[in-house]
């Protein structure tokens, strides 16, 4: 069994967040220029991002390139590890549509990569590993965004005086239009980096994530000064000493929450009740995703700010009616896209079909094979931050996060036709004396039984215990919990009660 004193669980899915703008109104008048900025985590100056933007002809026509890199040394449970991620945009000034994005993302052992290219009103992406290839077609009013200018929001808030404005905005991060809107929140004087600025400031809030920024802008040329995000993060306008003076950041307290309970044996934990403030990114958080089978929520949800009451009380599934093995789920609408690969659940991948497989061989019903799955999972893949993050580098590594072995576990499911999602929130741990984490686990369909939840991370391999509350499936990189305060109200674990 896995000692879960020693490997707190916690999902490292969110990175570093960038945001992003508008456009230049002429290449022709652009002068290269260098810009740097300073990131802050939890009041630490633990990295540095430098913007460069100079003139360019493509294919005959003259564009702006726009180079990012990204640089930040971040401790997560006492792991140490660098993140770096690196941006290229080749943007039409006219427009502010770009032509051509890349990503390139590195963390510990973990390499992500994207490429996108815009022809007309369709975006094709290729991303790394697997170079996966996909099409979006875009909507004629989407707005093009990259992470230094933004003439659209000063054109509508200082030229035009309007105090709040949604879009369609084409987010890269998550290669999709997403809507936002932004409100107007006031006018400041910022000192930066030996000069003074006069500075709009917007709050922006995407309705799909429920990532709210807040951002201050130059209103002589749209630039981006500073920005704020959840879990006290913070970029602001510096000059280039930043890169000499970053110290490594502790991430901890922005992925716990102190609780001052003791409970010696989470995993005998049966039932709990705890009172929670909590602003989560990562999806829009309805009453429907927080009222599930095993658990129920009481209180309020205002732009994505959870606060009230759960109480959890999980039921070990016993394998009645389960579906036979191998299982039949094509008829089954509501299940279908989780029978399907994806970028980090890559299971048509022939690796993992065949190891799949072979666990899964001579299991009785569905639910024998998904908890071999899970079995195998939990005994194979050691804990690691940073993580796998994606199914098929997980495997390889035979190491990651709470994230990384539940994608895994999602993809053997899904490779063997047993339909599997990956759900996230938190989970209830003894570390600091007893808080909360964030964490990631595992949902299964078995049919009429509905979806079983099983978290193979911590070696709960067919059941979860009630420590665990469950804010949403998984969707989006800048997943986060952002607790602001959590309190137990009441639990009972083994012999133990409140």
């Amino acid at each position: 069994m896995k000692n879960l004193k020693n490997k707190p669980l916690i999902c490292l899915l969110a990175l570093l967040i960038l945001v992003s703008g508008g456009y230049w109104a002429s290449a022709a008048k652009l002068e290269p220029q260098t810009f740097y900025y300073g990131v802050e985590i939890n009041g630490v100056l633990c990295g540095y991002s430098e913007i460069s933007v100079s003139p360019m002809v493509k294919d005959g026509k003259d564009m702006t390139l726009l180079k990012q890199k990204v640089f930040a040394m971040l401790s997560a449970l006492g792991s140490k590890f660098n993140t770096e991620l690196k941006l290229t945009y080749h943007i039409d000034p006219a427009t502010g549509k770009f032509t051509y994005h890349d990503s390139d993302i590195k963390q510990g052992s973990t390499q992500l990569g994207l490429k996108i290219f815009i022809s007309g009103n369709t975006a094709r992406f290729i991303g790394t590993p697997g170079n996966r290839e996909t099409t979006v077609t875009l909507p004629p009013d989407v707005v093009f965004e990259n992470t230094l200018s933004f003439p659209h929001l000063i054109k509508d808030f200082v030229e035009l005086k309007l105090t709040e404005k949604s879009y369609e905005i084409f987010e890269v991060r998550e290669t999709e239009v997403q809507k936002s809107k932004y409100t107007k929140i006031a006018t400041e004087k910022l000192d930066l980096a030996g000069k003074s600025y006069n500075a709009i400031v917007l709050e922006k809030l995407n309705s799909k994530t429920g990532l709210k920024v807040k951002m201050w802008i130059d209103v002589e040329n749209g630039y981006i000064l500073k920005s704020t995000a959840p879990g006290n993060r913070i970029s602001y306008l510096a000059d280039p000493s930043v890169v000499n003076r970053i110290k490594m950041a502790d991430v901890d307290d922005t992925l716990f929450s102190k609780v001052d309970v003791a409970i010696a044996d989470v995993q005998a934990i049966s039932y709990m009740k705890v009172k929670a403030s909590i602003q989560p990114t990562g999806l829009w958080v309805t009453q429907e995703s927080l009222n599930v089978p095993g658990q129920s929520f009481t209180g309020t949800i205002n732009d994505n700010l959870v606060e009230g009451v759960f109480e959890i009380e999980h039921k070990r599934y016993d394998g009645s009616d389960a579906p036979p093995y191998p299982a039949d789920f094509s008829k089954d609408e509501s299940v279908k896209k989780y029978l399907e690969a994806e970028d980090f659940i890559q299971s048509d991948d022939l690796v993992l079909i065949e190891k799949a497989q072979e666990i899964t061989n001579g299991s009785k019903d569905s639910w024998e094979a998904a908890c071999r799955l899970s079995k195998w999972v939990s005994e194979n893949i050691s804990y690691a931050i940073p993580g796998g993050m994606t199914a098929r580098k997980t495997y390889d590594l035979k190491a990651g996060e709470c994230g990384a072995h539940s994608i895994l576990l999602a993809a053997f499911c899904r490779a063997v036709g047993i339909p599997a999602r990956v759900v996230w929130g938190c989970m209830y741990v003894p570390n600091y004396g007893g808080a909360f984490g964030q964490h990631g686990w595992s949902e299964i369909y078995m049919g009429k039984a509905g979806w079983i939840t099983v978290d193979c991370t911590a070696s709960e391999i067919d059941y979860v215990d009630s420590g665990h509350i469950r804010i949403g499936e998984y969707q989006s990189m800048v997943t986060a919990l952002n607790p602001k305060k959590m309190e137990v109200l009441d639990f009972a674990a083994g012999s133990m009660k409140m």
